[in-house]
């Protein structure tokens, strides 16, 4: 019995969600490529059509959207978007890497717990957006970034995510230690 590529490589994004592969590797029909940025490696992300509700992703095999806890999930993501999502009048993929600190202080600004809740919430949401393929979390590095899955958004979706992203607090400016180094001569 022999197996095609296309469908082991559907088979793998089924089971693993967006995949990072050699740049080399062939993308199939119904999958959208994503040069990452700084690396000679590719995201795979399967292209589902717009209207395609829980029951088409069912019958593809496809995750749904992360809804465990789905307020601090969205909220966190909001502020991923803030701090990641440069521009809004941009594509918000692949984005920027965002210091942990300037994510949770948004999201505190969007939320009132108390600290020790607070940091379990946070902590929870920005793993399981890292799960989905909705957020890249760089734990030693504490920094964040936006996930491939931003890049298969809708105008309709980027739209409202663009209102979101204004009516969203924005950072703190960078402490001293988490500042860009300055350039020579200025």
């Amino acid at each position: 019995m022999s197996v095609s590529p296309t469908a082991l490589l559907w088979a793998r994004i089924r089971a693993a969600g967006p995949l990072r592969v050699p740049a080399s590797t062939t993308t199939p029909d119904g999958v959208l490529r994503l040069a990452e940025p700084g690396s000679e490696e590719v995201w795979l992300l399967p292209l589902v059509p717009e209207p395609a509700g829980p029951g088409v992703l069912g019958e593809l095999e496809l995750a749904g959207p992360a809804v465990e806890q789905p307020n601090d999930t969205a909220r966190v993501l909001a502020a991923c978007l803030r701090c990641c999502w440069r521009s809004a009048d941009g594509s918000p993929w692949p984005g920027s890497a965002a210091p942990w600190s300037a994510v949770t202080a948004v999201f505190r600004s969007l939320t009132d717990r108390e600290p020790g809740a607070f940091h379990r919430a946070s902590l929870a949401a920005v793993r399981r957006l890292h799960n989905a393929g909705w957020v890249l979390w760089d734990e030693p590095a504490a920094t964040v970034r936006l996930g491939p899955r931003v890049a298969a958004w809708s105008a309709a979706d980027l739209s409202v995510l663009r209102e979101l992203w204004r009516r969203t607090p924005p950072p703190p400016p960078l402490p001293a230690e988490d500042s860009p180094p300055a350039e020579e001569g200025s």
